[in-house]
């Protein structure tokens, strides 16, 4: 068929409700999706541009509305729903206000938070950039610590071996105007063990801590002699003050080795340790500590490295 407006031919098209005519798309002003879209009964309406142009327009009229009487109740009812609606009104300002307040004071941690953290990161990196010097002084303490106990060590040994001649005498009481080499001379004769004033050093008296008495220190000129005559006076088991002079004095008398204060502290300990473990015998010989356990045991010197 051909198009009523354009008279070009066509298969498909759409036709006036009004005027009956038939129209392709285009000259109809609507495409065939649109007019589809339309459904069957506004499809029969559907008018054409020229009938639609040539259809009076009519308006409709618009209806006045009743007037409405307002009185004075009904004013003064909608004011008082007007304040119960605002009533909350007040108190939402003071929450939003609050919740203002808390955020502002919520900003300002965080801003002080960040800049302590700050603070801590480049402390942080500080510190990590010394930690090789650190670690450096570390390892130089270290060897530092390792060479003066060494030093103490060899100090101690040379110490004690200076005092190899030396013997140590406790318990023998103080008096006036007292003569050393004669008080020696009774604890020989006590012992069976009468020492040579030519074997002797010299002999002196120190203080010491545990006694009012101070102690007598005999240096021998001859090692040997010395350890015979420790060796005599330990075998007496009762050697007292009252048996070398001191009448009616039964304060015993102890004749050791003269050891340095660190090996004096080292006896204690090992007495200490070893009566809880049952060992019977400890005693001190040429400046070194001996134990054994028991008749049939080993003997073991005893140093600073095993306790």
């Amino acid at each position: 068929m051909n198009c009523a407006e354009c008279n070009a031919e066509f298969n498909d098209g759409v036709q006036c409700g009004s005027c009956a005519r038939y129209l392709d798309f285009a000259c109809a002003n609507i495409s065939e999706a649109g007019y589809r879209k339309l459904g069957a009964d506004r499809r029969a309406l559907w008018k054409c541009p020229s009938c639609k142009i040539s259809s009076p327009h009519v308006s409709k009229p618009t209806p006045t509305p009743a007037p409405e009487t307002v009185t004075m109740d009904v004013i003064l009812g909608e004011i008082r729903d007007i304040k119960i609606r605002l009533a909350p009104l007040s108190q939402l300002m003071a929450d939003v206000a609050s919740i203002r307040n808390e955020i502002t004071e919520l900003k300002a941690f965080c801003e002080f938070s960040s800049s302590k953290l700050d603070d801590f990161a480049v402390r942080l990196d500080d510190v990590e950039s010394k930690l090789p010097v650190v670690q450096r002084i570390q390892k130089s303490v270290a060897a530092t610590e390792n060479a003066i106990s060494q030093v103490k060590k060899e100090f101690s040994s040379n110490e004690q071996w200076a005092r190899l001649n030396n013997v140590e005498i406790k318990g023998v009481p103080m008096k006036k105007n007292e003569n050393l080499f004669l008080i020696i001379d009774s604890i020989g004769r006590r012992v069976n063990y009468v020492v040579p004033k030519a074997q002797i050093n010299y002999v002196s008296r120190i203080p010491t801590h545990s006694s009012k008495d101070k102690s007598i220190i005999l240096s021998f000129i001859n090692r040997y002699i010395k350890e015979e005559f420790v060796a005599a006076a330990r075998a007496e088991k009762n050697l007292t003050a009252d048996g070398i002079g001191y009448a009616g004095n039964p304060q015993r008398v102890f004749v050791n080795d003269h050891l340095t204060s660190e090996n004096k502290k080292l006896l204690t300990k090992v007495k200490t340790a070893l009566k809880a473990k049952d060992y019977r015998y400890i005693w001190v010989k040429y400046g070194k500590i001996h134990v054994r356990k028991n008749d049939n045991s080993h003997v073991l010197a005893i140093n600073t490295e095993l306790i």
